[in-house]
Order: C-alpha cells, then structure tokens, then sequence
C-alpha cells in the first residue's frame, strides 16, 4: 500500500476507536462475547467449565508467570489488561493502542488509582503496532486479545514479537480468524437466515424501534474502510501466517461461525440474560454451531493460541548487514 494510503488509513482507524472511547454506552453489549450466557457458553465449549473464563485457563497454562512482564498488543484502554493483574496472571503489563483517546483514558485511571496497586503495574503507549519496534528480548509474553485481526503489516508485527520475547516466552491470543473484511462465508449466511427466521422469536428481530431488523449480509470492502480500515483487514489470512511465525502449544477453537453472526453488533443486547425464553435461543444457536463444526459445515472464526516463536536460523557469518538481511527473508 503507498504510503499515504496507509497514514489516511490508519489515521482513519485511530479517529473511529477514539470516538468508540467517547460514545460507548456503558452496560451495553457490543459484542457476542458481552453476553454473559454466551461467554459462559464460549468457555465452556473451550474448557470443559463455564466457571473457567480465559483469564483462569491461562493462569492454569502459564502457572509460573505471576511476575512476568507482558506486552499487550491494541490493548485499548487496558482494562482487560488490569483484570489480568489483578487477578495474579501477570506482573506488569506495557501495551500499545493506535488510539490516543484510549491510552489516555486508561493512563487516567491508572494513575488516580493511588490505593490500587495492580494500577501501577501498568502503563499504556500510543503507537502503530505495524511499524512499531518492541524491543528485543524485553518480554516474557507478549498478549494479544481481539488485535490480531486490526494489524495489517501482519509480518513485522510476528517478527517483532519473536524478537521482543525472552527466551522460551510465548505469544498469547484470543482472536478473530474469520472472513477478511467479515466477508461471511454462503455456508454461515445460509445457516445464520435460517436460523434466524425459524428459531429467533419475532420480538428479538425487531430493532428498538419496532422496525424489523435486516438480514446479516456481507458488508462491501468500501464500508468497512470507511468504517474502521483495520477491521479485519487481514484476518482471513491470519491463522496459516501465524503458523509460519510459531509453535501452538494450544490451540482451542472458540466458534462464532453462528453466534457471532446471530448476535452481531447491537442485536446481542435484544437477548436479555434475565429472560429464558432469550437464553434457550443462544443455546440452541451454540449447539447448532457446534453440531456444524464438528461436521465440517462451518469453521471456527475465533480461537484462542498459546505458542512460542520457531527457531529461526542466524545467518552465516561475514555478510553484510543487507545480506543477512535478505538471507534471513529467504530462510522464512
């Protein structure tokens, strides 16, 4: 991409999530994962225990790393980030966000938290993790919650997280892996209308409004950069390039092939946790995701994975730095 197209991008990208930070509605839902029956859905299909939320199945993966020093990747306003901290996951936590408005805002809270320690274990920096440099060897994890799938530079981004690991230090990612620019698949547009139209009570396919909510189609390329352009920008390719980068050492399919369709964007807040009737339907919506994944029919659009860089092999002594260079690009 020329050069200005990517500062107007990104510059576009940054503009969309401050103003996420200044309108977003709190106690709303913004996504499938908001919906506490679905994410008490969502780990249980993961883990085998709706009471193991990712944050209990890392500390279980990672026991050892109560102190470690943490990278987080489009960490927002660092709130997940602090949940992490106190909780006793991690030690400290660095994280970078395109968006000044978010790092402020979570810098803000940080620093006028005197009485909470986990607070002063985290410090948060506005920069573009697409040309970023991370450091070398400075992390002892580097995390990445819902980032992935916003960095289009998608190679510098796994080089440096290979480089800013310590040794034996390991990615950590709960991410979407779906359809570049949500380009849904026919195979989850067809089982998404049919489900919504035979199994989704009338009232839950109204807006509130009354009016009735439109059929989840894929929305154009245009609109999704005008919208935010790191949405998704790469996400279909996202898993096999990971995979050229690192060794899972876990590797859990997460689903929403369905669910994420059936409850996205401001539709997860039709389905109210407190109401049967609302929660059998997302039930039925996982049970039916699963049956499908298990037969092939759909993919797995999110995932969570835990894995550690590949060794690379160092270049032969004597080259010019150009050289090693271009060796190092060809032993990929």
């Amino acid at each position: 991409m020329a050069p200005h197209f990517y500062e107007r991008n990104m510059k576009t990208a940054a503009q969309h999530w401050d103003e996420w930070q200044q309108q977003r509605t709190p106690g709303r839902f913004t996504d499938w994962g908001d919906h506490p029956l679905a994410f008490a859905q969502i780990c249980e299909n993961a883990f085998g225990d709706g009471d193991c939320d990712f944050i209990e199945y890392i500390r279980r993966c990672l026991p050892d790393l109560s102190q470690a020093h943490v990278l987080s990747l489009c960490c927002g306003d660092g709130a997940f980030e602090h949940s992490l901290l106190q909780k006793g996951v991690f030690g400290q936590v660095t994280g970078f966000d395109l968006s000044a408005e978010r790092v402020n805002a979570g810098n803000a809270v940080f620093e006028s938290a005197h009485g909470d320690a986990c607070a002063q274990k985290i410090h948060l920096e506005c920069k573009d993790v697409n040309t970023a440099s991370y450091g070398t060897a400075k992390y002892d994890i580097v995390f990445a919650k819902s980032a992935l799938h916003h960095i289009e530079n998608l190679e510098h981004a796994f080089e440096q997280i290979a480089r800013c690991l310590k040794p034996g230090g390991k990615l950590v990612t709960i991410d979407f892996f779906g359809p570049t620019r949500f380009q849904w698949t026919q195979e989850q547009l067809k089982v998404r209308s049919w489900f919504w139209r035979n199994h989704v009570p009338e009232d839950l396919r109204k807006d509130r409004d009354g009016n009735d909510i439109p059929e989840i189609g894929r929305p154009t390329v245009q609109a999704m950069i005008a919208m935010d352009p790191s949405e998704a920008v790469r996400s279909g390719e996202l898993y096999a390039l990971l995979k050229q980068y690192f060794a899972p050492s876990q590797d859990i399919a997460l689903g929403g092939s369905l669910v994420n369709l059936l409850l996205y964007g401001a539709i997860v807040n039709n389905f109210d946790p407190a109401i049967e009737k609302h929660n059998a339907v997302i039930r039925d919506a996982f049970s039916l995701e699963r049956l499908l994944m298990d037969l092939g029919v759909l993919g797995s659009d999110f995932r969570l994975i835990i894995a550690e860089p590949l060794a690379r092999p160092t270049p032969p002594p004597g080259l010019s730095k150009r050289l090693a260079k271009l060796w190092s690009a060809g032993a990929k």
